[in-house]
């Protein structure tokens, strides 16, 4: 063997055991890897709220309309759905879960 191939064999050699390594303490995401999250709607005296379930604990109650004065129920069920979603995708990407007048409004829940 060659002074070249060896020192071609033994660069392979290192790189393969460089990707053995970053294997083992990287491993590849998988779907396991993420955390469940949910939106729940319940019904209150008077109307609906919702609840945010993360990894199977709940994370916010919700039983009143946020964002506006008072201490309003959702109209509906799916009015409590609709919001539930919104503040689920806010969580789900790192943004802060509160909800505005305008947003509200936006949904038809105001």
């Amino acid at each position: 063997m060659t002074k070249r191939n060896m020192i071609i064999t033994g660069g392979v050699v290192v790189l393969l055991t460089l990707a053995a390594v970053y294997r083992k303490y990287n491993p590849p995401s998988t779907s396991n890897d993420m955390v469940p999250i949910a939106v729940e709607t319940f019904q209150v005296n008077g109307g609906w709220g919702y609840r945010i379930i993360i990894d199977r604990h709940p994370y916010i109650y919700q039983d009143i309309i946020p964002g506006i004065p008072g201490n309003h129920p959702f109209h509906s069920k799916e009015d409590a759905q609709r919001v539930g979603n919104v503040v689920m995708q806010k969580l789900m990407q790192d943004k802060n879960p509160g909800m505005s007048p305008e947003e509200l409004s936006r949904l038809g829940v105001i």
